[in-house]
């Protein structure tokens, strides 16, 4: 600042200097009183434009990545009450299961097979109930309505249970098991084949065939007459081509079973998507989680019977044959509800490691905002000790300033 010269009684310069630094210490002392009074040190867009710009949209981002987290806990208690749900529809399929097996004995009465479709009745409507009722937050879990996307099921026959012939290999050749028509073929149901080696007469030795379709309840038997050191020519039993080993004498009473599966459709369930997480901060950070349908219908076990369709007389002709279809059926069901629950589990795992990637997330980025908008306490105080200081001996210099003025009056003396 230039000098001050001569003593002046229109302007007491002196004054107005120290008034105008007092000005400038009082703002300061009011910045840092703002400033350690909230721990901030930016609390205006006038601390810090673009410092304060940088911190609200890492703000934005906290808040995106800690609202993420929370949305990955509430998809990963939704899973785990599908999987729940899904571990008592395996235990009522493990039940069932056992039922059949006991039923599949023709040691068991018609009584007894009676007695124990009752049980398989209500365990089957129990299987529909869960997948019906299983929801969370009002949103259905298991009926469907959330499965997305589902690859399609080709055809196929399985041997579940195949013969050793005295004369070396198979009474089915598994090499020569095909489809008639391409995997989509509709007309291919599922059902279980029987073959077995029966005495036709005195003198001649046969296959009996019998195909039991699950979903029809029926029974198809057809028989092959067999000639002495061949093997019966092919045969084609509901759309599946089936080769034989070379049986005679020695195999009568032998039998082998083929489990068929239908082929199953692509669904894309437009109208039932699976349902879309948000678990990120940004746009499009989402997971998708479907849920299968697991009612008896979907499953394909709604018209598993163990007592066999009604013959002549009231008679129930080949009870044990059902209740054979019907293991076949309960494994297909608990290998579809069993994949479900490790697709689920893996899910879970996923879901976890999002919620600890978010939380991370949300933790560094927290860090940096703070390194913008946060006070450092410790030289703040300093300033403010240095500002009040300063404030304080600047009210005494004014005052004294104010008072240089009337040594004017001494030169009238």
């Amino acid at each position: 600042m230039s000098g001050i010269g001569g003593l002046s009684i229109a302007n007491n310069l002196l004054a107005n200097q120290a008034s105008l630094n007092l000005n400038r210490n009082q703002q300061a002392l009011g910045t840092a009183v703002d400033r350690l009074s909230s721990g901030l040190r930016i609390n205006t867009a006038a601390d810090d434009p673009s410092g304060l710009a940088i911190a609200e949209s890492l703000q934005a981002q906290v808040n995106g990545f800690d609202q993420g987290a929370q949305n990955v806990q509430d998809a990963t208690n939704a899973a785990q009450v599908a999987e729940g749900a899904l571990s008592t529809t395996t235990d009522i399929l493990q039940r069932i299961r056992t039922l059949a097996v006991e039923g599949a004995s023709d040691i068991t009465s018609t009584n007894d097979r009676t007695n124990l479709q009752d049980e398989v009745q209500q365990l089957l409507l129990e299987v529909n109930r869960i997948s019906q009722n299983t929801n969370f937050n009002g949103q259905n879990l298991l009926d469907g309505s959330h499965a997305g996307f589902q690859q399609e099921v080709d055809v196929n026959a399985v041997v579940t249970s195949n013969a050793d012939l005295a004369g070396g290999g198979t009474l089915i050749d598994p090499t020569q098991i095909s489809f008639a028509a391409t995997a989509s073929n509709a007309t291919v149901a599922d059902g279980t084949i029987e073959v077995q080696v029966a005495q036709l007469n005195s003198s001649t030795q046969g296959l009996i065939v019998s195909f039991f379709n699950s979903s029809a309840n029926t029974v198809a038997i057809s028989t092959i007459t067999l000639t002495a050191g061949t093997s019966a020519a092919a045969t084609v039993v509901d759309g599946v081509t089936i080769g034989f080993g070379v049986a005679g004498t020695l195999d009568v009473g032998v039998t082998s079973f083929l489990k068929i599966s239908q082929f199953v459709a692509a669904a894309s369930n437009p109208n039932s998507p699976a349902f879309n997480f948000q678990s990120g901060a940004s746009e499009g950070a989402t997971i998708q989680v479907g849920f299968i349908d697991t009612s008896t219908s979907s499953l394909r076990i709604a018209n598993v019977n163990l007592i066999g369709p009604a013959g002549a007389a009231g008679t129930f002709p080949n009870g044990s044959l059902a209740a054979e279809d019907s293991i076949g059926q309960i494994d297909n069901a608990l290998q579809s509800v069993l994949a479900q629950r490790a697709q689920l589990g893996a899910t879970i795992v996923r879901l976890q490691e999002d919620q600890s990637n978010d939380t991370t997330a949300s933790v560094n980025l927290t860090a940096s905002e703070s390194a913008i908008r946060d006070l450092n306490v410790g030289a703040e105080t300093t300033a403010y000790t240095r500002d009040q200081i300063l404030v304080q001996v600047g009210t005494s210099v004014l005052a004294q300033a104010n008072q240089n003025a009337q040594s004017v009056v001494s030169l009238f003396r």
